[in-house]
């Protein structure tokens, strides 16, 4: 695979055990890639963002989500 078609990791957080959010880069697409995992679910949500801006408030707001979900104060 070449070095266009991978993913490059921005940022990656953890919420206890409630789930995963990843924002990568893509060079073969330009544009950035928010993944939302959830334990035993898999990918329960997957968002396109053109800036980088854009695409950590679409973490941020995952991670909200989530930690609502582990019963986290947001």
């Amino acid at each position: 695979m070449s070095a266009a078609h991978r993913l490059q990791l921005v940022q990656l957080v953890a919420v206890a055990d409630a789930g995963l959010v990843r924002v990568a880069w893509s060079a073969a697409w330009s544009c950035y890639l928010v993944t939302v995992t959830r334990p035993r679910l898999g990918v329960v949500a997957e968002h396109v963002a053109a800036d980088r801006a854009r695409a950590l408030d679409l973490a941020d707001q995952a991670l909200a989500e989530l930690a609502e979900l582990a019963g986290m104060p947001v």
